[in-house]
């Protein structure tokens, strides 16, 4: 008998790996050691956590909820990491990891900016569902130094789909004028990777309120070839109602991988149920911004 119930769970297992692999499904390992399907699309953000340093990460409250926003996404641009000790990112991780599930791991550039008040920017991604592009990361030359902390760009790879990121947090009272000079940063992009049609721009444009006329068509990065997949209309903050933070695609994604209408703000309060002005306000002035796309589709580029 006990021989029996063996083979038929041998049956019923290969039974079910016949059955995903005929409808393009693909089974990967937990952490845990149980297999789960393979994601069919990934959830990418960019999130401004107000100053964040020691005074930051030593709130346990407020680590608490920075964990669980990073660990709703599979990458994660993180901005504003102010810390000239460079121990805030590592420790970050190491808190991100110690929830249950997958592991992530974080790419981070030099601290930037023109002042003592140096910002560097980490992009924070799942191990199991994400793989970064080895050495594909790097700032962008901005040899007219038209940026106060020049872009962060990374390539990354999840199933079939492969793009490269570009994180920005511009300057608020030269919003007008980075936001125009990315067009700049990804023709650059191209000119270095010519097969490279998913290029995704995101992070805190300050697109909003006396920064930048949001509804202004004039800027070079609002031609019709950008596509900003997070409107006007989304208040990206957690004490104005201002859109500052926005994710800017090409037609090639826009058309294909990105999951249409999927870009939204995550609303951490709402979605944990944080009654606590105080805290939301401890955490960031920001709200996480994010999209989903397909990664099962045949790959473009």
């Amino acid at each position: 008998m006990a021989s029996k119930k063996k083979k038929a769970g041998i049956l019923a297992l290969i039974s079910t790996a016949t059955i995903l692999a005929i409808f393009g499904y693909t089974l990967w390992e937990t952490d845990n050691g149980t297999t789960e399907e393979e994601p069919s699309a990934i959830k990418i953000a960019a999130f401004n956590i107000q100053i964040f340093g020691r005074t930051k990460r030593q709130k346990d409250h407020v680590m608490d909820v920075l964990t669980k926003i990073v660990r709703a996404f599979d990458i994660v641009l993180i901005q504003e990491i102010r810390d000239s000790t460079e121990e805030t990112a590592p420790y970050f991780l190491l808190k991100i990891n110690e929830m249950e599930g997958a592991k992530y791991r974080f790419v981070r550039s030099e601290r930037l900016g023109r002042t003592t008040s140096k910002e560097a920017y980490a992009y924070f991604y799942n191990s199991k569902t994400v793989e970064f592009i080895e050495d594909s990361d790097y700032v962008y030359d901005d040899v007219s130094d038209v940026f106060e902390r020049e872009p962060y760009i990374a390539s990354f790879r999840s199933g079939n789909f492969d793009f490269t990121l570009v994180g920005i947090h511009t300057k608020p009272d030269d919003a007008y004028s980075e936001i125009g000079n990315l067009t700049h940063v990804v023709y650059d992009v191209l000119s270095k990777n010519p097969k490279e049609k998913d290029i995704i721009t995101l992070g805190d444009f300050n697109a909003d309120g006396r920064y930048f006329d949001e509804d202004d068509p004039t800027n070079l990065f609002k031609t019709s070839e950008f596509y900003w997949v997070i409107a006007n209309d989304m208040d990206t903050m957690t004490t104005t109602d201002n859109t500052y933070d926005r994710i800017v695609l090409m037609n090639a994604t826009y058309s294909y991988e990105y999951v249409k209408d999927s870009a939204k703000v995550f609303y951490f309060d709402t979605k944990y149920g944080i009654n606590n002005a105080t805290l939301v306000e401890e955490v960031s002035d920001h709200y996480p911004i994010y999209a989903e796309y397909e990664t099962r589709f045949e790959d473009d580029d």
